[in-house]
């Protein structure tokens, strides 16, 4: 068994009137994770979802004027992507494995590959494959499944991912 975890497939960055939407890069990675999804061998792969949440004064993301607040059309999944998925974690940082059962759940399925894909490199594949990468885990980012808001700063988590953690960087899915 493998897993697929896939990060901040959510209105925030997807939809036009998300409050990070990321643009033609949306657009563009929306495309690219149908197919992939479509194509995925839910026999052999499970799928773990990954949103931001934040509340209304949370002092760490102030700064960054996030959208995805409780209640809001933000943090809401596109229903493709859920009916492909077997759990959604909720996270406030960019660590998918802070204050969530994630660890847990991971450790009973003992995937052999874990795949990271989704939103903002620099941050939230970044640090998730990096606690994965910790635990021990073989971590797989397919690079065209990946974007972020700046090229620049994704350029730099592609470079931090591969070059010292060690994570497998493929260039197809």
């Amino acid at each position: 068994m493998n897993l697929v975890i896939c990060c901040g497939l959510q209105k925030a960055y997807l939809n036009p009137k998300g409050s990070r939407y990321l643009g033609e890069k949306a657009d563009i990675l929306d495309i690219r994770l149908k197919s992939y999804f479509k194509s995925l061998n839910l026999q052999e792969n499970v799928v773990y979802l990954v949103r931001e949440i934040h509340q209304p004064d949370d002092s760490f993301f102030l700064n960054k004027k996030s959208g995805s607040l409780v209640g809001s059309d933000d943090i809401e999944i596109p229903e493709f992507y859920r009916a492909y998925s077997k759990l959604v974690f909720n996270i406030m940082r960019y660590n998918a494995f802070y204050q969530t059962p994630l660890d847990s759940e991971i450790y009973k399925l003992k995937p052999r590959t874990v795949t990271v894909i989704g939103v903002e490199t620099h941050t939230t594949i970044l640090f998730t494959a990096e606690e994965l990468r910790n635990r021990g885990y073989n971590v797989v980012v397919i690079e065209p499944l990946v974007t972020s808001n700046d090229d620049y700063l994704h350029n730099i988590g592609i470079t931090l991912l591969h070059n010292f953690l060690t994570v497998n960087i493929q260039q197809a899915g």
